[in-house]
């Protein structure tokens, strides 16, 4: 006598949802990276400097970009010696700065400020900005160079 044999089940696993959790964390991963670029200003010529290093903390950093008296900024401003700081793509002046800096620090007490000063900024505008970040209370200052690969 055969015995029966029990009839094959196929089973599936309905991937739909899977699917849709790819694209959702893809979108999100999309719109995260967005956020956290640095304001980049591309009219900067930054220096170069053999012993350079990419900090490896990057959180709470607020960015100074500092151009050349007589640039134009991407919104269109002319850089002049009472507006030579770039923040968030506005000309601001020494008290403005120190105003936005202490209005950022209030919300982040731990803020780091990632200065990217043009190649051919006069040196007096780089201190004023940094006496401007320690007269409101940061002292934490990264200065962006592009990293030499000789060595030279």
């Amino acid at each position: 006598m055969k015995a029966k044999r029990k009839s094959d089940v196929e089973l599936s696993v309905d991937m739909t949802p899977m699917i849709d959790m790819v694209f959702l964390l893809l979108v999100f991963f999309m719109i995260a990276a967005t956020m956290s670029k640095v304001d980049m200003t591309p009219e900067i010529k930054l220096p170069v400097a053999p012993k350079s290093q990419v900090p490896e903390d990057l959180r709470n950093r607020g960015t100074i970009n500092i151009l050349p008296l007589g640039s134009v900024t991407p919104a269109g401003g002319v850089v002049s010696a009472e507006r030579p700081f770039l923040l968030h793509g506005q000309l601001v002046n020494e008290q403005e700065l120190k105003q936005q800096i202490d209005e950022v620090r209030k919300g982040t007490p731990e803020l780091r400020v990632y200065m990217r000063i043009d190649k051919n900024v006069e040196f007096a505008s780089v201190q004023r900005a940094i006496k401007a970040c320690a007269d409101v209370g940061v002292f934490d200052i990264v200065f962006a160079t592009y990293q030499s690969g000789t060595g030279e």
